[in-house]
């Protein structure tokens, strides 16, 4: 099993703790209670860390016939919900019992008390989201479905259309362009050939489609920049990795209402490890609006700023 958690505060939570047990033991301080309203504050002030947790849980064996077979399941989190979590067994065991199924007396292994379908009634009521992917049966799925596993069937059309066409299809459309104004955020834009800034420009796309990857060429009013996008391996395993030149981003897609966020895990050059602090953020998703393709993309740099946000739509040409 491989967890991540990205919870505000975390690192900073304990910092205060272990402050808080060395002051006490050599007897510095009594107590840091004093300051709990201050330490408060300052976690909540202070954005350590994402706003963003999660889990998978991957499991491999062989079916009666021999078949090899494996299944994936994966939780993610979104804002401040994943400490709520841990206290809601309780909760659905009271509901159970409100119901019912009241829980047998004395001590013994929990395994068969809840089942994940408490868990879901619960997760539905926050921003919690679960999905299960068939891995055995990947073969012939496009990119995006493989990644993101059942719920791809809940995407809109236009998403899964653009995802799943032929070899090489090609779409047009318009977009807005705005663009960074500081040195190193327009250095940036101009290693990338990131599109100028414009108030409306032509945009044309050509993929080229394999169940392996997506290669993208963008056409920005005769500005061009491409890409290759592919699953992830070893360290990026689960994540979209997309390719400009010597630069890989590792990214989770995440399922948002009508919307894939596309939200950047991991980064390297020339194959060797970024420091994540220093990976470039920004609202970058994609989803239908009216049976139409609509794309918005952000890049920020925790250093630059904005360096370009392009948004528009696409259709078949």
């Amino acid at each position: 099993m491989t967890m991540y958690n990205g919870s505000k505060g975390t690192r900073l939570t304990r910092l205060i703790e272990a402050a808080e047990t060395v002051c006490i033991r050599y007897g510095v301080l009594p107590s840091l209670e004093p300051f709990a309203r201050i330490f408060f504050h300052t976690i909540n002030f202070l954005r350590w860390g994402e706003h963003r947790g999660g889990m998978f849980v991957e499991i491999e064996g062989r079916e009666p016939n021999g078949r090899s077979i494996k299944r994936s399941w994966h939780l993610l989190a979104e804002g401040d919900d994943g400490p709520f979590i841990p206290s809601m067994a309780i909760e659905a065991i009271i509901r159970n019992w409100v119901n019912g199924q009241k829980p047998r007396a004395g001590a013994r292994a929990a395994l068969e008390e809840l089942e994940v379908s408490d868990y879901e009634k619960l997760f539905s009521k926050r921003q919690i989201f679960t999905a299960t992917r068939l891995l055995e049966a990947a073969a012939g799925r496009c990119l995006y479905q493989r990644l993101l596993g059942e719920a791809w069937h809940t995407l809109p059309k236009t998403l899964k259309a653009l995802h799943s066409a032929p070899p090489r299809p090609q779409m047009g459309g318009k977009a807005t362009v705005t663009r960074g104004t500081g040195v190193l955020a327009r250095a940036v834009a101009r290693i990338f050939a990131f599109p100028q800034a414009a108030d409306s420009v032509d945009v044309t796309v050509t993929f080229h489609h394999t169940n392996e990857s997506e290669f993208w060429n963008r056409n920005f009013g005769g500005q061009t920049f491409s890409s290759i996008q592919y699953e992830g391996q070893g360290r990026y395993k689960n994540l979209l990795c997309e390719q400009f030149g010597p630069f890989v981003f590792g990214m989770a897609l995440v399922r948002d209402s009508n919307r894939v966020r596309f939200v950047v895990r991991r980064w390297s050059i020339f194959g060797i490890p970024l420091p994540r602090r220093l990976a470039p953020t920004g609202d970058s998703f994609e989803f239908e609006e009216e049976g139409v393709f609509r794309f918005h993309v952000e890049v920020r740099s925790p250093i630059a700023g904005l360096i370009v946000r392009y948004a528009g739509y696409l259709e078949r040409l």
